[in-house]
């Protein structure tokens, strides 16, 4: 009896792996088969959980002045009273120049009130050097000398856009990536970082591609009062992470080959159409991540069970602060005659409904971007469409897909509209559904977990 409630124990801490096919049964001819990998964090609620280091990194040029400004003192004057003695928090902010306010430090009682007396003295400033706060910010994260925390990020607010020092997108990703590509690990950054873009004049493809590459998210802020509740949103998640280093090995086997896998991420084939490995990243307290695959499938010479996939599953198990793996194969049933594949599975269905959403969101900014709204319109218009024909058009995460599309259709009756909000409303929530976690407050944030739920309530 020990051992098997040492096993129940051990699953509920593991990020559960499955593999799944759209249907039960297949021809035994050559054939084509979509199917879906998932990976699902358990829901954890520890007593005690892993320590954690942030650096925020605040936007105070002149534009931030008045009631904004104020807001994200409140904010962080939050931040500050969900951290415990066991974390780290420094504080830095920049208008032309940059200033480290407050280098990483425990948050014992005294320091927050150090830490509190600062924030209040923060006062608005000149331009926005965007790019040396940001690296000011991660070289915190990199020069701490103490015992790194496990979970390690930069939360990086702005609602302007780049106009001091380094201004590209790409110029600010090839920096980023000097401190993420060190070799020597006491020098290398490898936390996350997240990004808060305020208002309509902030740079949403500069801040998306910044939080892609620190394997964070980019929060579209529409209006002040939805400043507090990001900033939640985002810590709620970051005190809740159970995996870090995600990364899955997809190997067709049994004579099938992998013609497709849609993960919205890079992937990496050891073997073409046969074997691939995907980062994946870290992940929270009871989010999914799911990978829709497409397959063909060898002929066989009877009816049998199918062993057409493999799926392995390695990360740092945060809750157990030791390495584990999880592996998984996809078998299908082969038959002869007359076939009935039977009832399509709705996983399948949804997820192949994701991918293609992000995909037609992806694909219409550029087309937006340069005045073609008709045919930006037309993508997204055949994306709801293609949805709301599926076999799961009724449930409610397809509802909450098409809501998403309709809205950045009706954020696209104009160039001012789309310029003003519904670029910046599009990037969002193209990410949200790529990254499947919550990067933008509203009444339908699917992706919202328990732990930021209750992190938002506390404000």
């Amino acid at each position: 009896m020990a051992a098997e409630a040492e096993d129940v124990q051990q699953e509920q801490q593991q990020i559960a792996l499955s593999t799944t096919a759209e249907y039960p049964s297949y021809p035994i001819s050559k054939t084509e088969a979509w199917g879906v990998t998932s990976l699902k964090a358990p829901h954890y609620e520890p007593t005690s959980r892993s320590s954690v280091d942030v650096a925020a990194v605040i936007d105070k040029s002149g534009s931030m002045a008045g009631t904004k400004l104020q807001l994200v003192k409140k904010t962080l004057l939050f931040v500050v009273d969900q951290l415990k003695d066991c974390d780290r928090l420094a504080l830095v902010t920049y208008d032309t120049n940059v200033y480290t306010d407050f280098p990483l430090t425990r948050m014992t009682p005294a320091n927050k009130e150090r830490i509190k007396t600062l924030v209040q003295s923060i006062k608005d400033g000149s331009c926005t050097n965007l790019c040396g706060g940001l690296m000011a910010g991660m070289q915190q994260i990199v020069d701490c000398t103490e015992e790194k925390a496990q979970v390690q990020s930069v939360l990086l607010l702005t609602d302007g856009l780049a106009n001091e020092g380094i201004k590209s997108k790409d110029g600010i990703l090839k920096e980023m990536n000097k401190l993420q590509s060190k070799t020597d690990k006491s020098k290398k950054f490898d936390g996350t970082v997240y990004t808060f873009g305020f208002g309509s004049d902030h740079d949403s493809s500069m801040l998306e591609a910044i939080s892609t590459q620190g394997g964070g998210v980019y929060y579209y802020i529409d209006s002040n009062e939805k400043i507090p509740e990001s900033f939640a949103d985002c810590l709620g998640g970051l005190l809740s992470v159970v995996g870090q280093n995600l990364s899955i090995k997809l190997e067709a086997v049994g004579g099938a080959t992998l013609t497709g896998v849609h993960a919205n991420r890079d992937v990496k084939w050891s073997k073409p159409n046969l074997c691939c490995e995907i980062s994946l990243g870290d992940i929270q307290s009871e989010e999914e991540r799911d990978i829709v695959l497409q397959l063909e499938l060898a002929a066989v010479d009877a009816p049998c069970s199918d062993t057409v996939l493999r799926a392995s599953l390695s990360y740092f198990n945060v809750i157990t602060s030791m390495l584990d793996t999880v592996t998984q194969e996809l078998s299908v049933q082969r038959r002869d005659g007359e076939l009935t594949k039977g009832t399509p599975n709705a996983k399948v269905d949804l997820q192949r409904n994701r991918i293609n959403a992000t995909k037609a969101m992806k694909e219409a900014e550029p087309l937006a971007d340069q005045g073609k709204l008709a045919e930006a319109k037309a993508l997204i218009q055949k994306a709801i469409s293609s949805i709301e024909s599926s076999a799961t058009a009724e449930d409610e995460f397809n509802k909450m897909l098409l809501e998403d599309l309709k809205r950045c259709l009706e954020s696209m009756k104009s160039r001012e509209e789309y310029r003003g909000h519904g670029k910046l409303y599009m990037k969002s929530k193209m990410q949200t559904h790529a990254v499947q976690r919550s990067n933008y407050v509203d009444d339908h944030s699917y992706y919202q977990s328990s732990a930021k739920k209750a992190m938002k309530r506390k404000i």
